[in-house]
């Protein structure tokens, strides 16, 4: 079992570091390097974040409906001043808010995984190198994380223009 995971470590090694290598300049190599795992940190969490999001459509469906129909009962409720079924609506309400919140964090934990673990390993994989600008007084995340919050950004972008094109087609 230790052999499947340090065979698969050493893959998963090999795969990202080769961004890094694809230039001989070793300061243009690095820049590379960021900004490849940056970018495929970003996809990879997109994707996931999208699976996630797929898997808990209709959960998330019904707990947003529990919401609004909870809501709107406490709402006529205090209408009608009716201060008991107010509180009953309003906590089942409330508990229905807190499981799509809970929803809500799944899909945020399966977007940024693999930019911690990217993270996870360019610290352990350039630890005690000096780096380009900074030396040895940073490590990687002073380059990966706003490389990663670059290309997050940019693909929020693309994503929104590829929405507005497809509303306009009509598709």
């Amino acid at each position: 079992m230790n052999d499947f995971f340090l065979h698969a470590f050493l893959a998963l090694d090999a795969v990202l570091i080769a961004p890094f290598r694809l230039v001989d300049d070793a300061r243009a190599g690095f820049a590379c390097g960021i900004l490849a795992t940056a970018l495929g940190a970003a996809l990879l969490g997109r994707a996931c974040a999208a699976a996630v999001d797929r898997v808990q459509r209709a959960k998330r469906n019904r707990q947003e409906a529990e919401i609004k129909r909870h809501q709107e009962l406490s709402i006529s409720a205090l209408a009608v001043k009716d201060r008991e079924t107010y509180l009953a609506a309003n906590h089942l309400a409330q508990e229905a808010y807190g499981n799509a919140m809970a929803l809500a964090a799944g899909r945020a934990a399966a977007l940024i995984w693999p930019a911690l673990m990217v993270l996870a390993w360019s610290t352990w994989r350039f630890s005690g190198v000096p780096l380009p600008l900074v030396g040895e007084s940073a490590g990687p995340a002073v380059f990966f994380i706003p490389a990663y919050l670059a290309a997050q950004w940019g693909l929020g972008r693309l994503k929104r223009a590829r929405a507005v094109r497809r509303g306009r087609t009509g598709a």
